[in-house]
């Protein structure tokens, strides 16, 4: 159970509005992180932003975004 409560609704910010459906469209459901982040949609846009950078520049291929994915989780005791 997080610690920060999750937002249920997207937020008024048209991008946190936007996220939330894209999420909802590719996994079924809006990810935890986006539903905290939710309460500071400027932080959630600066996020997002950094990811979509991240993603265009082509320097971290889809294999090694997964495995990266994956390490992290275990790292963190999480199961992915």
């Amino acid at each position: 159970m997080p610690r920060i409560p999750e937002v249920s609704l997207p937020p008024a910010d048209p991008l946190a509005t936007e996220l939330f459906a894209r999420q909802e469209e590719e996994f079924g459901f809006v990810l935890n992180t986006s539903r905290i982040y939710g309460h500071r949609p400027t932080i959630m846009r600066g996020l997002a932003q950094l990811q979509e950078g991240v993603n265009l520049s082509g320097l971290i291929g889809p294999v090694l975004k997964a495995l990266i994915n994956v390490r992290v989780a275990s790292h963190n005791g999480c199961p992915f």
